[in-house]
């Protein structure tokens, strides 16, 4: 679990994740060629539990329904292309991605998620993208924060369920051991509630991935801003599959692949990435 993006779409996400609703591109390629793995959920088809509520990397086009679009939901596509086989999305709220998977409802989870060692212990992934966490915070407070150590005793908003969230919780023995109060910490599900937090005084700092704090910085500019020093980008997002699946090097010899042949740099630039911080191996 880098990566400029997670502001929202809107309650139509929890209403499909309630009533266990799909969405799908409606684009079909052929049934299957060399490349096709044969542990798919459904033949033919290779299904992506996802949350569009994260651009650039997966959102709805329109912001509340539709196409869903976005780094991840193009990466999806290429590689329901390079399998040749058609692609559907499994439309889920963010802490339902990795229940979706273990469930069997979805083959994979390409949906911005750090390869977090609590995660590899349930499940497998391919690394996609560098990533990392980053500090948001009104224009004023953003310039005083230099270190994580600066988020001691403050309240600090981050999704529910996230990584983030977990670092952040981690940080109450390093505060004390500081001689600093733990961050006090609120959870919402929607990023976009996590920035409204901010910006109406209920919390200091926002800690989200570098990916999408840069494109929430461009969103609210004047009422946002990033400070840089806080984290380091030291992990990755990746793509998660069932744990010794052998969907697993599948997935991973299909992305190099499509990297190798510049197709994930074209997708990158299309959402404004730097294609360098792609992590393909």
């Amino acid at each position: 679990m880098a990566n400029f993006f997670k502001l929202a779409a809107a309650a139509s996400i929890g209403l499909l994740a309630l009533s266990g609703c799909s969405a799908s591109t409606g684009e079909e390629a052929a049934v299957g060629n060399s490349n096709t793995p044969k542990d798919l959920v459904n033949a033919g088809q290779v299904t992506l539990c996802i949350d569009p509520e994260y651009p650039p990397l997966e959102y709805y086009a329109d912001g509340s329904g539709g196409d869903i679009v976005g780094f991840d939901a193009d990466a999806g596509r290429a590689l329901a292309d390079y399998w040749g086989v058609k692609i559907k999305f499994e439309v889920t709220s963010f802490d339902g991605l990795m229940p979706g998977l273990q469930s069997g409802r979805c083959d994979m989870i390409l949906g911005g998620l750090y390869t977090s060692p609590a995660r590899l212990e349930v499940a497998d992934a391919a690394p996609i993208m560098n990533a990392g966490p980053a500090a948001l915070a009104a224009p004023g407070l953003a310039g005083e924060l230099k270190s994580k150590m600066d988020l001691c005793g403050r309240k600090v908003v981050a999704q529910a369920a996230s990584s983030n969230a977990a670092s952040i919780t981690a940080m109450g023995e390093e505060c004390t051991k500081a001689g600093k109060s733990a961050p006090i910490l609120s959870e919402y599900p929607k990023t976009s509630d996590t920035v409204l937090a901010v910006i109406n005084g209920k919390a200091e700092v926002l800690v989200e991935t570098n990916v999408a704090a840069a494109y929430m910085v461009t969103q609210n500019q004047g009422k946002l801003e990033m400070a840089n020093q806080v984290f380091d980008p030291d992990t990755t997002f990746g793509v998660f599959s069932k744990k010794g699946s052998t969907l697993t090097p599948a997935i991973a010899a299909a992305f190099k692949a499509l990297k190798d042949d510049g197709s994930l740099a074209k997708v990158a630039t299309k959402y404004n990435l730097d294609p360098t911080i792609l992590d393909v191996k």
